[in-house]
């Protein structure tokens, strides 16, 4: 495509008439100020004729607007509704007036009750005195109210439009109002529209979402022919709320499109609107929602983790930082999850576990979710500690008393309570002799101490000891926390032992 979509946004008028509490001036001067951060290109900052509030709201967003933002206010096809937009928006560098009339067939029936005819010449003569009041200095917007139901009567509101644009509109807005069918159905109708209208024309699109696929048929009408996207910020609106914004412009960036919204401030706006709307984002809301980063199941936790430092991947529709979202994949840990989990999880909160070691732990942590449900990486370490830093098995440490070269352990072996004198170089050496001398022999591969990660809030800056043992084939890790680095390399050996000798 060679044209940019143009983004309009509708969240200070369509989402804030649906809001349980709308905004007065100054909040609506906050949300604006947000949207122009964000990088829209226009904004329908409210419907003067609804009350005195919103009159001065858009009254005072006209004055502060850039230059390069339009800015509109809705009228009904009323001198009276358009006359009050204009002397609300008529101080905007680029002011607009957005006309609407219903031209559906259940609509001019059963609520204008007014007949087809009547409601053209109505719309025309609106289209007609907006033009009127914004001259040369503005642009007039007209919707057809309920577009997506004018299947039956298509004719009639096309030539209604061809009349309407002779009369001064130059965007078309095509609303679906109420989504009740399957998109392509309005998206074809949008594709209609287009073909059939004068090219320097723009035609708009508005979709609500009561059958949630209002983003799906915004896209495919961007595709269709239409150039400017009426969007609200988190999807709010009337009902099941309005096209939301990221989606669709997320979803042209990975169709390739070019925009100028700044895709970055997306996640920060999100956070905001819903503070300031009192409306929470729903865990699974796509791309804003806290949980649409996790995964759970096993299969597709391999698969984020394989390709977690990918621009793509497996399991996401984009990287994050995308839209100023500073984390990816997350694996969460529940009894459907797999040893790639416990691995990740450790390894993310300072423990560089091997994988034959998350495996071992993954059935003894799911068991325990079997019983608590999703466990948080606190229960995971807590557990991983008893299990893989413990002192349970056969040998159990007690002490060591250290005089030179001189070296007493005390500990338990299959229950005896023992101390032993050896003597060495070093602890680790002297643990080693010891091990050999009651049976249990192992040879030393490798030995590391380092500080526990300050991502474990609770042993943060205790000495974690890594030392690698093996023993007739058998290679394993021991693992040893403590605030005494001596004691924690005991802990490592002794553990080890542990498990070359259940």
């Amino acid at each position: 495509m060679n044209r940019k979509p143009f983004f309009y946004d509708i969240t200070l008028r369509d989402a804030n008439q649906a809001l349980a509490k709308p905004w007065n001036k100054e909040e609506k001067e906050v949300v604006f100020k947000q949207l122009l951060k964000l990088g829209v290109q226009a904004v329908e900052v409210g419907f003067p004729i609804a009350s005195e509030m919103d009159f001065e709201s858009c009254q005072n967003l006209a004055r502060i607007a850039p230059e390069n933002v339009v800015i509109s206010a809705l009228a009904r096809s009323k001198n009276v509704d358009i006359q009050r937009a204009w002397d609300a928006i008529k101080d905007a560098p680029k002011p607009r007036i957005h006309v609407f009339l219903a031209m559906s067939p259940l609509s001019m029936e059963n609520v204008l009750q007014l007949e087809p005819a009547v409601v053209r010449q109505q719309a025309i003569e609106a289209v007609a005195f907006a033009k009127s009041l914004v001259g040369e200095k503005g642009d007039i917007e007209f919707s057809p109210e309920h577009f997506g139901d004018c299947v039956e009567n298509f004719d009639f509101v096309l030539e209604s439009l061809k009349q309407i644009v002779k009369a001064g509109a130059t965007t078309i807005n095509l609303p679906n109002t109420v989504e009740r069918y399957r998109p392509l159905i309005y998206v074809d109708m949008v594709r209609k529209v287009a073909e059939a209208l004068p090219k320097d024309i723009t035609i708009s699109v508005h979709c609500h979402n009561d059958l949630g696929m209002a983003t799906a048929a915004t896209v495919e009408s961007y595709f269709a022919g239409a150039a400017q996207m009426e969007c609200a910020l988190n999807g709010l609106g009337e009902r099941s709320g309005n096209t939301n914004m990221y989606e669709v412009a997320v979803a042209l960036h990975n169709s390739g499109v070019e925009m100028d919204l700044h895709l970055e401030e997306i996640y920060e706006t999100a956070l905001l609107t819903s503070k300031w709307a009192q409306v929470p984002i729903y865990a699974k809301a796509p791309l804003v929602g806290i949980d649409v980063i996790a995964h759970r199941s096993g299969i597709h936790q391999d698969g984020a983790a394989k390709t977690k430092n990918m621009k793509k991947g497996a399991y996401r529709p984009i990287d994050y930082s995308l839209i100023g979202r500073n984390e990816n994949d997350l694996l969460a840990f529940t009894s459907q999850s797999g040893k790639t989990a416990v691995y990740e999880i450790l390894s993310h909160n300072g423990y560089p576990v091997e994988l034959d070691e998350a495996a071992e732990l993954q059935p003894v942590l799911k068991e325990i979710s079997e019983k608590e449900g999703e466990l948080p990486h606190s229960r995971i370490l807590e557990v991983f500690k008893q299990k893989c830093c413990n002192l349970n098995g056969r040998l159990v440490f007690r002490t060591i008393d250290v005089e030179g070269n001189s070296f007493v352990f005390r500990f338990q072996k299959d229950g005896a309570q023992m101390e032993e004198s050896i003597s060495a170089e070093g602890p680790i050496e002297a643990a080693l002799i010891l091990f050999r001398e009651i049976g249990l022999p192992v040879e030393l591969n490798s030995y590391n101490q380092s500080v526990v990660s300050e991502a474990d809030k609770l042993w943060a800056g205790r000495a974690l000891s890594e030392i690698t043992l093996s023993a007739n084939g058998k290679t394993v890790v021991g693992r040893g926390i403590s605030s005494d680095t001596l004691r924690a390399n005991m802990k490592a050996i002794f553990g080890g032992v542990n498990k070359l000798y259940r």
